[in-house]
C-alpha cells in the first residue's frame, strides 16, 4: 500500500456520507475516520472530541455559544509543531493566525504536509504534542475567529 492507494481511498469517500472506512490488503491495513459534523463546532462539542489524556494548555469557555474552528488532521501520521526540532513552533496558545497560514505539520508516509489555519483568529488550544501520532480527521488546533 502506498500514498496513491491512500489518496484513492480518500477520493472514494469524498463527498459521500461515509464516515468510516477500513481497507486491508495482505498484512497492510488502513482505517479512515471522518468527522460527520463538519469543521466548525461549538466549544462544548470540541471539548468532548478531545482525547481524555490530552490536557488543554488554555481553558475554553464551554458555556459560551460562540463558534470555534477545529483544524483537523487530513492524514494519519505524526504531528509536529515546528519545522525542525531546533526551531520555534509555528504557533503557540494565543497566537494570531490568518487563514491559510501554516500552523503545524503532519508527516504521512515520509511526506511532510503543512497544516494550515482554516480561519483568521487566535489559537485557543493545541490538542497534540510534538511527535504524537494523529488519526485522519482528529482535531489538532482550536481557533477562535473572534479572538
Amino acid at each position: 500500500m502506498d500514498v496513491n492507494d491512500v489518496k484513492e481511498l480518500l477520493e472514494l469517500i469524498e463527498g459521500k456520507d461515509i464516515i468510516e472506512i477500513e481497507y486491508s490488503h495482505g498484512d497492510k491495513k488502513i482505517r479512515i475516520v471522518r468527522s460527520s459534523s463538519g469543521r466548525v463546532k461549538k466549544a462544548q462539542e470540541v471539548q468532548q472530541a478531545r482525547p481524555a489524556e490530552v490536557q488543554p494548555e488554555a481553558e475554553v469557555d464551554t458555556t459560551a455559544e460562540k463558534l470555534l474552528v477545529s483544524v483537523n488532521s487530513p492524514f494519519v501520521g505524526t504531528f509536529y509543531c515546528a519545522p525542525s526540532p531546533s526551531e520555534k513552533p509555528f504557533v503557540e496558545i494565543g497566537s494570531r493566525v490568518k487563514k491559510g497560514q501554516t500552523i503545524g505539520i503532519v508527516e504521512a508516509m515520509k511526506l511532510m504536509n503543512a497544516i494550515e489555519a482554516d480561519a483568521d483568529g487566535s489559537v485557543k488550544q493545541i490538542l497534540k504534542k510534538d511527535g504524537e501520532p494523529v488519526e485522519f480527521g482528529e482535531p489538532l488546533f482550536i481557533i477562535d475567529p473572534e479572538g
